[in-house]
C-alpha cells in the first residue's frame, strides 16, 4: 500500500482570526496522522490516541467558537452549535465501534472521511461566516479580538 497524500493548509481556509486558524492548523496535523495510520492494518492504538486528541480539540476549539458566539450574540449560534453536536456524536459513535472490536483500518477510513470532509466544509462555510461576523461585530484589530476571545475562553472553562 502507498501512503496517503497529506492534506495541506491553504490560504482559502483562513478565517481572519489567528487563534481559530491556528487551531484549525493543529487539527490538520491530526488528520495527517490519522491518514498515515489508516494504511496500517492493526493500528488501534494510534486511532484511540486520535480520539483522545479529538476530545481535547473539540473541547478547546468548539469552546472558543461557542463562547464567542454567545458573548457576541451570533445570530446563527443554534445552527452552528448543532453542527458541532453532530461532529461530537459521530466521533463518539466511531470510538464506541472501535472499542467494540471494529476493524482499526475500517474505523480509520471512516474517521478520515469524517474529519476531512466534514471539517473542511465546516471551516469554509460555518467558521468563515462566524469569523466574518466576529470581525465586523467587534470592530477591533485581530490582535484585540484574540485577547478578548482568550478572556472569554478562560471564563467559559473557569480557568484561573
Amino acid at each position: 500500500m502507498t501512503e496517503h497524500a497529506k492534506i495541506v493548509w491553504k490560504n482559502d481556509l483562513e478565517t481572519g482570526i489567528k487563534l481559530i486558524d491556528n487551531q484549525h492548523k493543529q487539527f490538520f496535523k491530526l488528520v495527517n496522522r490519522v491518514l498515515d495510520s489508516s494504511i496500517k492494518e492493526d493500528d488501534a492504538k494510534t486511532i484511540m490516541d486520535s480520539f483522545v486528541f479529538l476530545r481535547y480539540y473539540i473541547l478547546e476549539h468548539f469552546g472558543v467558537e461557542e463562547s464567542s458566539m454567545v458573548e457576541y450574540k451570533y445570530p446563527y449560534f443554534a445552527q452552528h452549535k448543532n453542527r458541532h453536536l453532530y461532529f461530537r456524536k459521530e466521533i463518539d459513535r466511531l470510538e464506541s465501534n472501535l472499542k467494540a472490536n471494529a476493524s482499526p483500518r475500517e474505523t480509520a477510513i471512516k474517521l478520515e472521511y469524517l474529519i476531512v470532509n466534514w471539517f473542511m466544509n465546516h471551516i469554509k462555510v460555518e467558521d468563515r461566516k462566524l469569523c466574518k461576523y466576529l470581525l465586523t461585530e467587534v470592530e477591533d484589530s485581530n490582535q484585540k479580538l484574540l485577547g478578548r476571545l482568550k478572556t472569554i475562553v478562560k471564563g467559559f472553562f473557569k480557568v484561573a
